[in-house]
């Protein structure tokens, strides 16, 4: 069994590399699980949610999710601090322990803080490897600057919150591998992003530089 763990930004990718990368696998006969450490905090909470908030925390509506967004930061730091970065790690390990997959893929591998924090459970503990993304747009220098305005630049994403800006540098210094990829949304032209050939070639390199094919 190998395990993959994927970090970076929140919108960097980490869920569309993890399926394209399943499509690659699969097509070489390999049974594929994919797991998020955000599932279980999640999971941990939607009854409390529901019953007192009224709101599903698997919701794909962007005003609910902001509503309990702090509670869900707020529990998940929690449990991390009062297990050593453990808590979350530990559900997961239960599932993989019961898993018959071949290649199980980890979509959000975002801290290494404690003496064995996610990425060392990754990929001391667990023998994974870990990706790391990183997304940009090719724009033009932002407004302001002293450089032409025709100079096309990359503008990387930022951190969505400050957790985010604090330890995805040192879980990026962590990686096996560690890539960029365009954002590609508006150069699709009807085609799926999941099977769009630069985003294709970008996964099944990273897959390559850790052995995983």
């Amino acid at each position: 069994m190998k395990i993959i763990g994927v970090s970076g930004f929140a919108r960097s990718g980490k869920d569309l590399f993890a399926r394209v990368a399943q499509n690659v696998l699969e097509k070489q006969g390999s049974k594929i699980e994919k797991y998020a450490l955000a599932y279980e905090l999640k999971n941990d909470l939607k009854d409390l949610i529901q019953n007192k908030v009224g709101i599903d925390v698997f919701t794909e509506n962007t005003e609910e999710k902001n509503i309990i967004r702090p509670l869900l930061v707020a529990y998940g730091d929690v449990m991390r601090k009062v297990s050593m970065g453990k808590y979350w790690t530990n559900k997961i390990e239960q599932k993989i322990k019961q898993s018959n997959a071949d290649v199980i893929f980890i979509t959000d591998i975002r801290y290494d803080v404690y003496a064995e924090d996610e990425c060392t459970w990754l990929q001391n503990k667990q023998g994974g490897k870990l990706v790391h993304i990183t997304k940009f747009k090719q724009e033009p220098v932002p407004s302001g600057r002293r450089f032409s305005k025709n100079k096309i630049v990359k503008i990387y994403n930022a951190a969505a919150n400050d957790h985010e800006m604090l330890n995805d540098p040192k879980v990026k210094s962590k990686a096996d591998c560690a890539f960029e990829w365009e954002d590609c949304s508006d150069k699709l032209n009807g085609c799926l992003l999941d099977v769009y050939p630069y985003i294709t070639e970008k996964v099944i390199e990273s897959l390559k530089t850790i052995n995983a094919i």
